[in-house]
């Protein structure tokens, strides 16, 4: 019997509503090149995990109309469901935690193929890193999460697990990696021993190349005033508080007395407005942060989303966002803010970023000395990379954007 070949989705979240924003160009081309689409709903497979209620009709609002939403109950259901199917999964919300493991296993006892997209190209930090002595029983679960990846891994060595049969990455430089490392030096010298995760690797343009170099012809930025732009992002995302536990309010406060003196000083130095743009997860504390900044004109506090802001700004200024390599695209002037009061692994992501942007830096914990002609130096130096670094980690030498190549590849070659 002929197999039908399908294309899934694995869905691990409670609603579809930030998986249609954040992915929606490549919702909308995958409705245009498939004829059907399944959104799998594995919420219920996982090990140790509450799942909420998931509402079908609430979230098939959210998609084009041939996706077909499939809520699965139990292992049974997914075997079913899998019958007569060729499966071809976009594994993006699998973690290699234990939770998954029985995710994994039932996508091996159905040979389902693995796809795995990655347009983000950030730098990564290590996972035991900043977990002192003292924060080690507030850090155990990531030590646990990392012991969890390893099992993992093995169990795709042994052929318990699928490995993953394609991976889209829009990174060069892991991709290089990724071909130099152990397990592809290892199976040049014993070929019959397949041990490397990824079968196959595309190299892709990134999600910024998408937005930025694909529709500046369609929003053209408009003539305004210029202003210098924050980028700020919370202090107790979940990164830094599974290694460190919850930040004080006593440390908050500190991070932004510094911050709002820090701000006012670069404010005056260039003379420009400084607007703070929030992390959406910080939008419910607006209020609240604004108060930090009541008593300088010269700093706004915003709710607009960082990404259109970006354009107009002379300077963009971080501390620890991923946002800031839009700035890159767009080839702004970038200041790195550094401070004690980011947390451990916080500040250690953020000085990758800043060595990675070769952008300067200022040490908001100590006094605040701002030299223009000084900084303005070390930003025709940091700019003078911005092309390599764009080549080496945003774009391949495709003009297509990214979720275009995806499609096209799932649709043309035989995964």
């Amino acid at each position: 019997m002929k197999l039908e070949k399908s294309l899934c989705y694995i869905n691990l979240s409670d609603d579809l509503v930030r998986f249609s924003i954040v992915h929606k160009e490549l919702i909308n081309e995958l409705s245009k090149g498939f004829n059907k689409i399944y959104i799998l709903n594995l919420q219920k497979l996982r090990i140790f995990h509450k799942h909420k209620f998931f509402s079908i009709e609430k979230n098939k609002k959210l998609l084009p109309k041939n996706f077909k939403i499939i809520d699965i109950k139990n292992s049974n259901d997914f075997l079913k469901f899998s019958k007569n199917k060729k499966l071809d999964i976009i594994m993006n919300e699998l973690s290699k935690s234990i939770v998954d493991f029985k995710i994994f296993y039932l996508l091996k006892k159905v040979n389902a193929k693995l796809i795995m997209i990655s347009t983000t190209s950030m730098w990564g930090t290590s996972i035991f890193i900043d977990i002192p002595l003292t924060k080690i029983f507030v850090g155990y679960q990531h030590v646990l999460k990392k012991g969890f990846y390893y099992i993992w891994r093995f169990l795709t060595i042994i052929n318990l697990f699928p490995k993953i049969h394609l991976l889209f990455e829009s990174n060069a430089e892991n991709i290089k990696v990724f071909n130099t490392g152990f397990s592809k030096k290892f199976e040049n010298i014993f070929p019959y021993f397949k041990v490397s995760l990824y079968r196959k690797i595309i190299h892709i343009n990134s999600k910024l190349f998408d937005t930025f170099y694909q529709n500046r012809k369609k929003k053209k930025i408009k003539n305004k005033k210029k202003f210098i732009l924050f980028i700020d992002s919370p202090m107790e995302a979940t990164d830094r508080t599974s290694r460190e536990g919850l930040v004080s309010s006593k440390t908050k406060e500190k991070y932004y007395e510094n911050l709002f003196f820090a701000l006012n000083k670069i404010s005056l130095t260039f003379k420009s407005k400084v607007i703070v743009s929030l992390h959406p997860d910080m939008l419910k504390s607006f209020n609240q942060i604004s108060k930090y900044f009541k008593n300088n004109r010269n700093i706004v506090v915003s709710k607009k989303r960082t990404v259109d802001l970006i354009g107009n700004s002379s300077i963009v200024v971080f501390c620890f966002s991923s946002a800031v390599l839009n700035a890159v695209m767009l080839n702004k002037k970038i200041i790195g803010l550094r401070s004690k009061y980011f947390g451990r692994y916080n500040l250690s992501v953020h000085e990758k970023n800043v060595k990675g942007i070769n952008c300067p830096f200022i040490d908001i914990d100590g006094e605040v000395n701002i030299s223009k002609k000084e900084i303005n130096k070390q930003f025709k130096k940091s700019m003078a990379s911005y092309a390599d670094l764009i080549k080496r980690r945003f774009v391949s030498k495709s003009n297509k954007p990214s979720f275009v190549e995806v499609v096209e590849t799932l649709r043309n070659q035989k995964i």
